[in-house]
């Protein structure tokens, strides 16, 4: 009887020691997948995936033709007084065009009345605009897709397009020239580069000037 103690003692030992085999074998058949990337990284992917065409933001060739199409539904000549459309063109396109960069004309307006902005002036600025669409000296890069690093946006996408576009500043709404897809901008203007007249003498005003309060390739954002 006194060796059963020793029995039980060795029983139990040989016991928890079949446990812990098969504790280790099940964790090792068990054993979990390798983390997930983190929230932040599958975002940054799925950015980076727009980014290359195909994504929610994409600008294909057969949207900006629709855009085209639709834009040049008017019977042209110059924007019509008292528009957003005219009043950006002559803040932005009425003066000249140096190499350091563009001086607003600054003299009286000549309305009428004088001192306001008239159709004269506008056909000035409109003048310059088209001038600019056909050759311009400063062009803003974009293209590539929505939400990409500054460094790899380009200056000419090679689609031969030339864009017409606004973007919010401190002062108010600004215009731009591009020559690649303007993605998250307010597109108002597109043209053939090698027909810019073709658009200038088709273009409808009103599609221009609804074109402002639009987001292309990007997400709708209102601001005033």
């Amino acid at each position: 009887m006194a060796r059963t103690p020793n029995r039980i003692l060795a029983s139990l030992v040989l016991a928890s020691a079949a446990y812990s085999a098969t504790q280790l074998l099940v964790a090792f058949v068990a054993a979990p997948p390798s983390s997930p990337s983190p929230p932040q990284a599958r975002s940054r992917g799925l950015v980076a995936l727009q980014a290359r065409g195909g994504g929610e933001y994409d600008v294909s060739d057969a949207d900006i033709e629709s855009f085209y199409a639709q834009l040049t539904t008017g019977s042209g000549g110059d924007p019509p007084k008292g528009g957003v459309v005219s009043e950006l063109i002559v803040k932005f396109f009425h003066g000249e065009f140096t190499k350091q960069g563009f001086k607003r004309y600054s003299g009286l307006w000549k309305g009428p009345p004088p001192g306001a902005i008239g159709k004269k002036d506008i056909a000035v600025g409109t003048k310059g605009l088209v001038e600019q669409m056909k050759a311009p000296m400063f062009v803003v890069k974009g293209g590539i897709g929505y939400g990409i690093d500054e460094t790899q946006k380009v200056e000419d996408d090679g689609k031969g397009w030339v864009w017409l576009v606004a973007e919010m500043s401190p002062g108010g709404l600004a215009v731009e020239l591009f020559k690649s897809v303007p993605y998250g901008k307010r597109a108002i203007l597109v043209a053939k580069q090698s027909n810019v007249d073709e658009m200038f003498s088709k273009v409808n005003w009103d599609q221009a000037t609804a074109n402002i309060e639009k987001t292309l390739g990007g997400p709708t954002i209102k601001q005033r």
